[in-house]
């Protein structure tokens, strides 16, 4: 039992292992300095009275005037000391003065930075402000509105000049719309063709005005005349010249000249008046640059609508004055014959179409041509002018119709062959007529595949007159058939193209038998009462829908006013 009582313990006498590891060593928290200056924000702890208990260097850095142990009034940190006396949870933004010039500062109102133990001892009413600088965000924002305000003000001068497409509004538009945006003053400056056209738009002026010199008045404004081609090196002189050439005052302040790129169709220049792009920094700055690419953009677009405007005037005065020499012409007044006539082209904007009538008074016989030619619209129309010109060129060597016709065939062919065309052909019916002694009136007549005259008598009765023939420009060897009318005071020979019997109304074509159910209603009517009739219950029985071409020339032996 000694033994036992003596004998070392299992504890004792157990082998010892190698070292447990050692337990992890939790650092002990920094303090509230060490705390403060690691924040990337601002922090500023302020006391009840306003006193700056704590600030950081960051907070430091944004505030220069702010100094711990100061008041914040004192500090001159007038923001901040409003947000601490007024306790605004919301917080604050506000720009402030910086020796590395203004920043905008962010300020919100969070909770205490809960280190132990923060210096120094927080105190019931301590405020704790975190302090961004948001310069950075500010200055992309402003980029990203004005890049936007920018790109809106040219979709909308876009649009405002588009489809204009004539040349004093288009003027007018270019100068409003760059007042006030551009500057406080803008003038167009435009030389087309042998007339120099301005216009004038002033911030508060009212609606831009509008005047035009001759282009020889350009002598007197050298500077100008060269900023027409383009030109931009100009000299102080350029507002005295704006004045001299609109005989308006000159604006005082800077001027800008800016040529519009239009090449071949006009000439112009846009000069601006205190240009906002002379307000901007140097031409290495960003926004002074986004200025510049505005300025030049929109002379561009203006360049365009110019340009745009002045080529349709330039087509439209070609069409009118094409239109003008293919409309269908006066009917003259010719002693002892009477005339009518009705025309109403398929495209009716046009005012011309394939067919065509035309009348050439005479010493003694009178000559009229009433025809059709292959196609529609303008192409006809030049066709049919053409057939035209031919006519009143052969009548000089034959005055025969039935002889007439046939040259005007080998004509027509001629002219389709120098010009390698595909073979263009026609219809008509020439003639001429004579009055004779006792009323009566005289009529000779040759037609090519036309449909025959009629003739109204004053009974009312309707006689198809006997006549045929073929093609007009179709082969060389066409056969034309002739014949001759007597027409006794009252009566009137009818020439209609196809347009008229071919009219489709509700389901059908208009046709002979009705156009000579309508005629014995206008039997004794004039002449000029008759087509106009006709052409009424023709545009009746269309009802709206399309048509053809229609044309009616009406000879008619006048009744004796005794």
């Amino acid at each position: 039992m000694e033994g036992r009582r003596g004998a070392p313990t299992r504890d004792a006498t157990r082998v010892p292992g190698p070292p447990s590891p050692a337990a992890p060593v939790t650092p002990a928290p920094p303090d509230g300095p060490a705390l403060l200056e690691g924040f990337e924000e601002g922090v500023v702890v302020c006391d009840r009275a306003g006193v700056v208990r704590a600030a950081n260097p960051a907070a430091r850095t944004l505030l220069p005037g702010l100094r711990v142990g100061e008041v914040v009034d004192v500090a001159h940190c007038e923001v901040l000391a409003r947000a601490v006396r007024d306790g605004v949870p919301e917080g604050f933004e506000a720009v402030v003065e910086h020796p590395g010039g203004e920043r905008h500062v962010r300020g919100r109102r969070g909770p205490g930075l809960g280190t132990s133990p923060p210096p120094p001892e927080p105190q019931d009413g301590d405020s704790t402000w975190y302090l961004r600088d948001v310069t950075g965000e500010h200055a992309r924002t402003d980029t990203l509105l004005a890049a936007q305000e920018r790109a809106a003000f040219l979709a909308e001068a876009g649009r405002a000049l588009h489809g204009v497409l004539h040349l004093d509004r288009t003027a007018r538009r270019v100068v409003a719309l760059a007042v006030p945006r551009l500057a406080a003053g803008a003038t167009l400056v435009l030389r087309h063709d042998d007339t120099v056209t301005w216009a004038r738009a002033e911030l508060g002026g009212g609606r831009p005005r509008l005047g035009r010199v001759g282009a020889a008045d350009l002598a007197r404004v050298p500077a100008l005349t060269a900023a027409l081609t383009g030109d931009e090196s100009l000299g102080p002189w350029l507002a005295d010249e704006l004045a001299t050439l609109t005989g308006l005052g000159a604006r005082p302040g800077p001027v800008r000249a800016c040529p519009v790129p239009i090449t071949g169709v006009v000439e112009a220049v846009v000069v601006l008046a205190d240009p906002r792009s002379a307000d901007a920094p140097a031409r290495d700055d960003p926004l002074a640059a986004a200025e510049e690419d505005l300025l030049t953009s929109y002379v561009a677009r203006a360049g365009t609508a110019l340009a745009a405007a002045a080529l349709h005037e330039e087509q439209a005065h070609l069409g009118a004055v094409l239109q003008e020499s293919l409309a269908a012409p006066r009917l003259p007044a010719t002693p002892g014959i009477a005339w009518g006539a009705a025309y109403r082209p398929a495209r009716e904007t046009m005012r011309v179409g394939g067919d065509f009538y035309e009348v050439a008074q005479g010493a003694e016989r009178s000559a009229f041509l009433l025809g059709d030619v292959c196609g529609k619209g303008i192409e006809a129309a030049v066709l049919s002018g053409r057939v035209r010109q031919s006519w009143h060129a052969l009548r000089l060597l034959e005055d025969r119709p039935g002889r007439l016709l046939p040259l005007l065939n080998t004509a027509l062919l001629d002219a389709v062959a120098t010009r390698d065309e595909s073979p263009r052909f026609a219809t008509m019916v020439l003639g001429d007529a004579r009055p004779v002694g006792d009323g009566t009136v005289e009529l000779r007549l040759a037609t090519g595949g036309h449909p025959p005259p009629l003739v109204l008598r004053t009974t009312g009765e309707v006689e198809t007159v006997a006549v045929s023939g073929m093609l007009v420009g179709g082969i060389r060897e066409a056969r034309f058939g002739e014949a001759e009318v007597l027409l006794r005071p009252g009566d009137v020979c009818l020439l209609y193209s196809d347009g008229v019997v071919e009219a489709r109304g509700p389901g059908d074509f208009f046709g002979e038998e009705r156009l000579a159910a309508a005629l014995p209603r206008c039997a004794g009517a004039p002449a000029a009462v008759l087509c106009e009739q006709l052409e009424q219950t023709v545009v009746s029985w269309l009802d709206g829908h399309d048509h053809d071409d229609v044309a009616m020339l009406a000879i008619q032996a006048p009744r004796s006013e005794a």
